[in-house]
């Protein structure tokens, strides 16, 4: 029996070592097969989330809940085999007043200049250019966006036209919008969260559920940088708002409705993570509107310029 155990133990370290990339590599069914080695080796469930957890790697931000879904199934499907089921241990409070001091001190001193040079996508163009290179890179050319102002009326073919239509019309006159919605719309009227009318660029017009906004209202540029240097998210765009805030972009995965939106950034997301460290709660919903880099800020006399852009989501400094 001991000899078999062995086998086993040596099997799933394999397994681990060989785990494939996520973001189109095979991870997310790899996952399950690595845990179903584990647990038949007879590895703890918590020891199998904190393995895979160490050694998942690849272009695609695998979240915890992936990988505790796999290691449960796998438990389950094993369940004859006389292992337990696995009950995650409870965590204890999350001291997120510590956690922001960490995180402020941990990036303390980065400058603008640090964030270019660690985006993936070199950013080695002019302020007015911004805004075309932004949405060539994180959206398909039928999908349809909103530029514009924050408030105002809203016309599809006008403020909301395809992708393609947006970076054409850049290129040719690079003055960029000062608003942008980040995730696609549908280009279809929804009723309003009152019930009295319909608006096109509400929650209910929302397409595709690809980011989550992230701003702070409490911190200073110095701090909010040091932040975003220091914070493991998969962050897809950091943006310079002209004046006093960074706003960022962070890539949303395997979110495809309004309830799991609710649920998965709303709740866990932004309840539980972000505004504990000081996040801005009302950039919670799926139409949140963003500064778009490429503006220029007339009032302020400065552009709204893009700091970071990864299209499928790193952390800064990892």
């Amino acid at each position: 029996m001991a000899e078999l155990r062995a086998s086993g133990q040596e099997r799933y370290e394999n397994k681990l070592l060989t785990l494939p990339p996520s973001g189109g590599g095979g991870c997310h069914t790899a996952l399950l097969g690595c845990a179903t080695v584990g647990v038949r080796a007879g590895v703890k469930p918590d020891r199998i989330f904190a393995d895979l957890r160490e050694h998942v790697h690849g272009n695609r931000n695998v979240p915890d809940r992936e990988i505790r879904e796999a290691v449960n199934k796998a438990v389950a499907d094993n369940a004859d085999s006389g292992k337990q089921a696995y009950h995650p241990v409870s965590k204890p409070a999350f001291d997120a007043a510590a956690a922001l001091r960490h995180l402020i001190e941990t990036g303390r001193g980065c400058q603008v200049q640090d964030f270019n040079e660690c985006s993936p996508v070199r950013i080695d163009w002019s302020p007015e250019m911004d805004a075309w290179h932004v949405l060539e890179a994180l959206y398909g050319h039928d999908e349809r966006l909103y530029l514009g102002p924050a408030q105002g009326a809203v016309r599809v073919g006008l403020e909301i036209r395809p992708a393609t239509d947006w970076i054409n019309l850049l290129r040719k006159s690079p003055a960029a919008m000062p608003h942008i919605i980040p995730n696609p719309l549908t280009g279809e009227p929804a009723p309003l969260a009152s019930g009295k009318g319909q608006t096109l660029r509400g929650d209910g017009c929302v397409a595709q559920y690809r980011f989550a906004v992230v701003e702070f209202d409490s911190l200073s540029r110095e701090e909010q940088l040091a932040f975003w240097w220091a914070v493991r998210l998969p962050v897809a765009l950091l943006v310079d708002s002209g004046g006093k805030s960074i706003h960022g972009w962070i890539r949303v995965e395997g979110v495809d409705s309004a309830g799991e939106w609710t649920r998965v950034i709303e709740q866990y997301l932004f309840g539980q993570l972000l505004q504990p460290l000081g996040v801005d709660g009302s950039c919670r919903n799926e139409s949140r509107l963003s500064r778009l880099p490429g503006h220029y800020r007339k009032e302020k006399g400065n552009w709204q310029r893009l700091l970071y852009l990864a299209p499928e989501g790193k952390a800064v400094a990892a």
